[in-house]
């Protein structure tokens, strides 16, 4: 010990020694009491209805909705819409300053015009080609199979039986038109004879007639004059039944010698080709119809292929590509309406720079509404699904509550010129017969599960250490751990599903 810490201690002894009253006893302290020991709240294991549900905000909202944007640079033109405009789908909404390109489009579309009129009769003219030529062939290549065939009893019976038919032709047309020139050679006689006697009677009636010419009041002159009309009427029809059948005669001669030459070639054709099967096929012949068809097949090849068709294709595929690089850069250049609603909102005017992905107009159809929910925590989001039902109390009617079913989760969606912005939203299709309006807030309780028996602790009961689920059992004066299995959890409620009975005491934390 220090010697300055030593005299110091001396020193209070001493001063206590000397305070102390020898013949008087020291008094009895003041008892404190012992500080109050701080009491753990218990719980005791019950059984009920455990809910795992999410309370959440959300507003209505039509189910197609769409945010219209041009897929190229420029400058906006013209904007045929405001909001709350009411618009067809494939209606022009806005559209760019397109420069020369209607002009560069006119000018592709007539060159396509001209080039595919040009091939199409070049086309035309070598189907034309080709279809002579296949006819062409196929006639050759039928006179060579003919030619080359030999034959056959029934051929060789049926060409005897056609020499024997054109002789018996022959034969009737000699008959036949020797008989009706001879009846036409009879009539023009009969006619001839019947001439002389009419003329005799002219000749008579006309000196009678002369006899009195001059004296027209002889009571003969009358019948006189009659009787050489009749006589001179008389002989112009002799005449002209002799012209006519002179003619006759004339006509049937003629027509014998046309039948009968007619019928002298047939059977000189009918023999010829009977003597000709008996014959065969000449050699000669046979390579000059195999040279025939030939020429005939190359005569097609050549009408297939066409003049200058391979080249007048590519200037054709040429041109419709221009053609539609042309309308795609005006189809960029307009905004379309891709289905029937209103406009809710127009974020340019005529005359601003727009680029390229960035929405201008919104688009909404209203016939069909749902209701969109985002503030989720994503430990709520892991729990939610498509098809999850879920119960809406709308602001507007507190009172009524409406039943719901999620049906769209939040997604992205990317392109290779521009990333989407991306869908944030739940989308819950609800069954609500009552006035609602785009924006109206409802309140949304999400039932994640839900069991009517089942035992249960509050949250504060339960504790949990590197994975384990455990409580503090009051097990009469003692306290022991126990280890639990927990099911539905919910910030009121946790289901107890193994490790303790209805009525067990927990010592909470």
């Amino acid at each position: 010990m220090r010697p300055r810490a030593l005299a110091l201690l001396l020193l209070l002894l001493l001063a206590a020694c000397s305070a102390q009253p020898s013949s008087q006893a020291l008094p009895t302290p003041t008892a404190r009491p012992a500080p109050p020991s701080l009491e753990k709240p218990t719980y005791t294991v019950q059984s009920g209805e455990v809910i795992d549900k999410i309370d959440v905000s959300g507003f209505v909202s039509a189910k197609r909705q769409q945010e219209l944007s041009f897929t190229q640079n420029g400058f906006l033109k013209v904007v045929y819409i405001d909001r709350n405009s009411d618009v067809k789908k494939g209606d022009v909404l806005a559209e760019l300053d397109l420069g020369e390109l209607p002009n560069q489009l006119r000018q592709a579309e007539v060159s396509y015009d001209q080039t595919k009129l040009a091939l199409d009769r070049v086309n035309a003219d070598s189907q034309a080609a080709t279809r002579l030529a296949e006819l062409d062939l196929a006639d050759a290549q039928a006179a060579l199979v003919k030619l080359q065939s030999p034959p056959d009893e029934l051929q060789l019976s049926q060409a005897a039986s056609r020499v024997r038919q054109a002789q018996i032709d022959l034969d009737s047309t000699r008959d036949s038109m020797s008989t009706a020139k001879n009846n036409a050679e009879l009539n023009m006689r009969q006619a001839a004879q019947a001439l002389p006697p009419l003329q005799a009677a002219y000749v008579q009636a006309l000196e009678n007639f002369n006899d009195v010419r001059d004296k027209t009041n002889d009571f003969r002159y009358k019948p006189l004059q009659e009787a050489l009309l009749q006589a001179e009427a008389n002989l112009h029809n002799a005449e002209n039944a002799l012209d006519q059948a002179r003619l006759a005669y004339e006509s049937a001669q003629k027509a014998e010698r046309t039948a009968v030459a007619k019928a002298e070639q047939a059977l000189a054709d009918a023999q010829e080709e009977l003597q000709a099967l008996k014959a065969g096929p000449k050699a000669a012949d046979i390579a000059a119809a195999r040279r025939q068809v030939e020429r005939a097949e190359i005569a097609v090849s050549e009408a297939k292929r066409g003049k200058g068709s391979e080249e007048l294709e590519k200037s054709l595929a040429n041109a419709q590509l221009e053609k539609e690089r042309v309308q795609a850069q005006i189809d960029a250049g307009k905004l379309i309406a891709p289905f029937d609603g209103k406009i809710g909102q127009v974020s340019q005017r005529p005359g601003d720079g727009i680029e390229a992905y960035k929405a201008i107009v919104t688009i909404f159809n209203d016939s069909e509404r749902e209701l969109l929910v985002s503030s989720l925590t994503s430990q709520d989001a892991n729990k939610i699904g498509v098809g999850v039902d879920v119960s809406i109390v709308f602001s507007k009617h507190p009172g009524q509550t409406f039943n719901g079913v999620i049906t769209k989760l939040p997604s992205g969606a990317t392109s290779s010129a521009s990333t989407i912005q991306q869908d944030t939203n739940y989308h819950i299709d609800y069954q609500a017969d009552v006035d609602l309006e785009i924006g109206d807030l409802g309140r949304v309780t999400i039932i994640i599960a839900k069991k009517d028996a089942a035992l249960w602790l509050p949250p504060q009961a339960v504790r949990a250490f590197e994975g384990r689920r455990f409580v503090v059992l009051k097990d009469g004066d003692r306290q022991r751990r126990q280890d639990v299995r927990v099911g539905i959890t919910s910030e009121e409620r946790i289901e107890i599903l193994e490790g303790l009975k209805a009525g067990d005491i927990i010592i909470g934390q």
